[in-house]
């Protein structure tokens, strides 16, 4: 306890030592919805940083590098000198118009800034059962009815996914075995790079505390307003699950990341984790208790829920696969299934019943809207469908909204549509015309030659993958059952312009099922029914994962998979 108290009187001692010497500086940020905010920005923490360190959660999908131009900031007033990143995204003009890279910006005064990228607080994630379950009420009963549930009569459990790009969340109706809310959010990690590896060098560079406290206020959050929605009393919230991948969740505990990026990628714990909420959370009791958190919290007694962790298979394939081999019912298959997850991890799973193949390939963000030059996640606004018929571009945004940008299933429309049209040749260079600016959408909207490339290394990715593990499982196409696409994006895919440009297989068209959040839904399967927990754990004991950078066909089916 000394030492505690201890840690943070240095801690203020050495604020008020920066304060006293001007080496913090106070920057006003004006916000996309106009909202004004002052922060404090210390001497060596970059813009980005200290914005995400007070709340101010903004794209970032390379890590910080400099490199994609998402963090795009306007300097009204105040002194920050331009850096050689700064002068590879933006034009003179624009330099002394005062933009600039937050990620790189390191103010020399106090500062007035506008934020002007957009932030994606409105992400739409799928948070339901997979299309095919129309009844998605009487197909989470039918697993509860053989009285091996956990939980009976009245009160409420959670369901999360915790993911690379985004969070999910189901309060479910115990009586009922209903979805009643959702909660829907961005990893506000992503301040710290779209994919796992950007989050491990962050958390192995000292930035694990801010990691794990921003993931950590972001569920506090997520759960608090689902349960205020509902109106639930003290008592009422019995459970919560958790399910994501290795990296993710050892972000959330706050474990070392030292061991998973590097060989023999070893992780610290794969096993189910029971914590309390309490013992989870206690360390935001200042930040909770600032923002009117802490004693919702109190009244509702949420100290004491009971909070389990779902267990991983290894370091490349987490709890998450383990909730969605549950929910496709990989355990009961009486032919091999095919699962394939289209995140920014790429995971793989093959098999059925005992015996169980699974592995993991570096897709990478373009799936989700990452690393694309005028990419957003599913956002309102976002275009999401795209034709081109004589020469003419239509497109569709969710929610019919004025275009913002494009996401994921729009480029894989957007990459089919070029194809087709003859604009784009199958080895994915653009015709001459748009070979230098790129292909215009919708105005000021653009997918660029870059693009296409960042596409075609993760479609690529996942079709070699796929053929690896169907390798070593020993099977055929013909073999093959049920194709499961997991996770929202996989939800909206236009499964023929999917197979036009190769990233899945023409022999397996007639068995694809778009199947949503499996991950959320295999969460509530394993919180719900103790039968379930046993059948995730089995499936574990019997799953083999496949190193595809260990077989020696990989490479050259990866290169073979470039193709359009």
């Amino acid at each position: 306890m000394i030492m505690y108290y201890t840690k943070i009187y240095q801690c203020m001692n050495n604020r008020v030592v920066n304060l006293l010497e001007n080496k913090i500086k106070n920057i006003t940020i004006i916000q996309a919805d106009h909202s004004v905010k002052t922060i404090s920005c210390d001497e060596n923490e970059s813009l980005l940083e200290a914005m995400a360190r007070q709340g101010i959660h903004f794209r970032a999908d390379c890590g910080g590098r400099g490199s994609c131009g998402k963090c795009k900031i306007k300097l009204l007033q105040g002194e920050m000198d331009p850096t050689e990143q700064d002068r590879k995204i933006f034009s003179e003009k624009e330099l002394q118009e005062g933009y600039r890279l937050s990620c790189k910006a390191y103010p020399k005064t106090d500062c007035e800034i506008k934020l002007i990228e957009k932030d994606e607080d409105n992400i739409q994630v799928e948070t339901f059962i997979g299309k095919h379950r129309k009844d998605q009420a009487s197909f989470l009963k039918s697993q509860s009815e053989e009285d091996t549930g956990f939980f009976t009569g009245s009160g409420y459990l959670i369901a999360i996914d915790l993911g690379t790009t985004t969070i999910a969340m189901n309060l479910i109706s115990i009586a009922s075995n209903k979805i009643v809310r959702t909660y829907t959010a961005l990893n506000p990690q992503r301040v710290y790079g779209a994919d796992v590896v950007s989050r491990m060098k962050a958390s192995n560079e000292g930035k694990l505390d801010i990691l794990r406290d921003l993931v950590r206020k972001e569920l506090c959050h997520g759960i608090l307003q689902m349960v205020n929605e509902q109106r639930m009393v003290k008592g009422e919230l019995k459970s919560i699950a958790i399910a994501g991948n290795t990296t993710m969740i050892h972000l959330l505990m706050g474990y070392s990341c030292e061991s998973l990026g590097l060989y023999p990628f070893q992780a610290v714990n794969l096993e189910e984790i029971q914590i309390s909420f309490k013992d989870l959370f206690l360390w935001d009791q200042k930040a909770d208790r600032e923002q009117n958190l802490s004693s919702s919290f109190r009244d509702l007694d949420l100290q004491d829920v009971p909070l389990v962790i779902l267990p991983g298979i290894s370091t490349f394939v987490g709890g998450d696969i383990v909730a969605g081999l549950l929910l496709c019912g990989f355990h009961q298959a009486k032919k091999p299934c095919l699962l394939i997850d289209l995140g920014t991890n790429g995971e793989l799973a093959l098999g059925y019943q005992d015996k169980i193949y699974v592995s993991s390939t570096a897709a990478g963000p373009a799936f989700e809207g990452g690393n694309i030059s005028c990419g957003v996640g599913s956002v309102p606004g976002a275009i999401c469908q795209v034709t081109i018929e004589k020469n003419q571009t239509s497109y569709q945004t969710i929610e019919e909204l004025p275009p913002v940008g494009i996401c994921g299933t729009g480029v894989i429309e957007m990459v089919s549509e070029l194809l087709k049209a003859g604009l784009m040749d199958d080895s994915g260079l653009l015709v001459k015309e748009y070979f230098e600016e790129g292909f215009e959408i919708a105005p000021k909207i653009i997918l660029t030659q870059k693009d296409i490339r960042e596409l075609q290394l993760a479609k690529a990715a996942i079709r070699a993958g796929v053929e690896i593990l169907m390798k070593s499982f020993g099977s055929s196409y013909e073999d093959i059952g049920s194709v499961y696409l997991a996770g929202g994006f996989g939800f909206r895919l236009d499964i023929e312009k999917a197979i036009h440009i190769g990233l899945l297989p023409e022999e397996l068209k007639d068995n694809i099922i778009p199947f949503g959040n499996s991950s959320l839904g295999g969460a509530a399967l394993y919180l719900m029914d103790e039968s379930c927990r046993t059948s995730a754990k089995h499936m574990i004991s019997n799953a083999k994962e496949i190193h595809l950078a260990e077989d020696p066909d990989f490479y050259d089916l990866y290169i073979s998979k470039m193709s359009f």
